[in-house]
């Protein structure tokens, strides 16, 4: 499994997903529950995704993204009921931003949420921000 680091921050309407290492798509699908079961989520909350430097997404599949796709829908609908549910994936690799635009593209089939690229962080942070 990947090294992948989830942040709740209640205070910034938001959750917050590092991936790192191998497997980082499957990854996620764990990060997901936790984010779920965290004490401190709430279901309005945006979702922040960093793709990190040594993130392998070498096995990654067109079939993988759509499974990974529906997954996410269904767990979209019913962890994520706000009303304007956004998610934003920080990504400064040009190569992984290749599969970061196939995610989107494969993602908007779904609908639902409106989903952001960014390279920084502190971008999605400032893009996301609620008062």
């Amino acid at each position: 499994m990947s090294d992948s680091l989830v942040e709740v921050r209640p205070q910034q309407h938001c959750a917050i997903v590092w991936l790192n290492g191998p497997g980082a798509l499957e990854s996620l699908v764990q990060r997901a529950g936790i984010i779920a079961a965290h004490p401190d989520w709430s279901a309005d909350f945006d979702m922040i995704v960093v793709v990190g430097a040594d993130s392998d997404l070498n096995d990654i599949t067109l079939e993988k993204l759509v499974e990974h796709q529906t997954f996410f829908a269904e767990w979209s609908a019913i962890h994520r009921n706000g009303p304007n549910s956004r998610s934003a994936i920080v990504c400064r690799d040009d190569l992984k931003q290749v599969l970061v635009e196939l995610w989107l593209a494969v993602r908007r089939q779904a609908g639902g949420v409106e989903d952001l690229v960014f390279d920084r962080l502190e971008d999605a942070l400032a893009r996301l921000a609620r008062a």
